[in-house]
């Protein structure tokens, strides 16, 4: 619905490291299913979630109590909102908007790859988030209007999960010499367009120079890394007895004792990985990796 099936496949085998923009597939059914009214309609009549509205400014959020007062959003408040330039965030539209479910779902079956989806509509002459970078693969597709994404190599290697997340960094210096620099490439994503954006990538975007309306879909892809096996087989490990065994107090306070105890956890931990059935695991993960949702991420 999103690529032809020849950038399917090299995608498969060949995860992009490089942003790079596509064209919707003529035949795609996916203006069918979403489009600029659809989330525009939510956000008029206050029936989207107000827990999955995000409502910012230049990299300024504000607080719920702006316009949803009363726990659901209140469409006079969102209305004004708007017109002073604030853009909306719709988070998780694939916990609450089926067809956008069961369409994330059908990528995770094909990819192994976890999935969700989030809207964000920006007011033209408008920016809502600014420098920042993501800890997932992003297909950003436009739906209506368009939006000019700066963008600069990344300044971290492989972020991932919370490491090296750009919210929990220092980005005051940095902003000011991807300022002085100026963007390593400057996309204007135009309605019926993808841009793939790896993770890592910092990017600015905006509507800025726009004159109507921007909105767009991000599916956020949870790639799958060794990090991720690495945990599914810790978790796994409480198989072990010896792993089980209760550590007293004293093994715990006694900074020796506990020295002793984590290489023995260690050594444990290792042994037991070691007798690991690495197809029988695969497998059990192989499930997992197709079907299991994933937690929120703000």
């Amino acid at each position: 619905m999103l690529f032809d099936k020849g950038t399917v496949a090299e995608m498969m085998t060949d995860w992009p490291a490089k942003p790079a923009v596509h064209e919707i597939p003529p035949d795609s059914v996916f203006s069918n299913i979403i489009n600029a009214k659809l989330l525009n309609t939510y956000l008029d009549t206050g029936c989207a979630p107000a827990d999955e509205i995000n409502v910012v400014r230049e990299g300024a959020a504000r607080h719920p109590r702006a316009y949803a007062p009363a726990g659901t959003l209140d469409p006079s408040r969102v209305s004004t909102l708007r017109a002073r330039g604030y853009s909306f965030q719709l988070r998780n539209l694939d916990r609450w908007y089926p067809p956008l479910h069961a369409m994330c779902r059908a990528i995770q079956r094909e990819t192994g790859y976890g999935c969700y989806v989030t809207g964000f509509v920006t007011p033209g002459g408008a920016q809502g988030l600014d420098y920042h970078w993501d800890q997932n693969m992003g297909l950003v597709c436009q739906l209506s209007g368009s939006k000019t994404w700066e963008i600069w190599h990344p300044v971290v290697a492989d972020p991932h999960r919370d490491f090296k997340a750009s919210n929990l960094e220092p980005l005051d210096q940095l902003v000011k010499q991807l300022k002085a620099d100026g963007p390593d490439q400057v996309i204007e994503l135009k309605a019926g367009q993808v841009l793939v954006l790896p993770r890592g990538w910092v990017h600015n975007p905006h509507a800025r120079h726009q004159a109507t309306e921007s909105t767009h879909l991000t599916f956020v892809m949870r790639e799958r890394t060794g990090f991720w096996i690495g945990q599914k087989l810790v978790k796994a490990a409480i198989e072990s007895a010896p792993l089980r065994n209760i550590i007293a107090p004293a093994g715990v306070v006694d900074e020796e004792a506990f020295t002793s105890a984590v290489e023995q956890a260690r050594d444990q931990l290792v042994g037991w990985l070691g007798k690991v059935d690495a197809r029988a695991m695969a497998a059990e993960l192989l499930a997992v990796a197709t079907s299991e949702l994933e937690p929120d991420y703000v």
